[in-house]
């Protein structure tokens, strides 16, 4: 593992949610309350990207099936549905990250 420079937290200044994208895979920054948290931006479901997606309150939920996903852990909240039935849905994968000198680092 080692810590892959991504952004810097002026980066935030317009939006909380920022696609990156670390040894090509696409990681979703989330800046929440002077914390940076990394998901991986795919959607365990069926792959869509999560940066698409509405977030609040440490959650962000997938814009094709409205799987729910805590940012921090990457557990389910909500599983996806496909109209009403809900589907089965993986834990989304995280990454820890770190903040030097007003730079984001994640760890991959």
């Amino acid at each position: 593992m080692a810590w892959e420079k991504t952004c810097s937290l002026k980066d935030f200044e317009k939006q909380s949610l920022l696609r990156v994208n670390v040894n090509n895979q696409p990681i979703l920054l989330v800046y929440d309350q002077g914390h940076v948290f990394a998901i991986d931006d795919r959607c365990p479901h069926l792959g869509a990207s999560l940066a698409k997606g509405s977030y609040q309150n440490g959650v962000i939920e997938c814009p094709k099936h409205h799987a729910q996903i805590d940012v921090k852990t990457g557990e389910i909240q909500e599983k996806a549905k496909i109209l009403f039935i809900k589907m089965p849905t993986k834990k989304a994968k995280t990454f820890k990250t770190k903040i030097e000198k007003e730079v984001v680092f994640v760890e991959v």
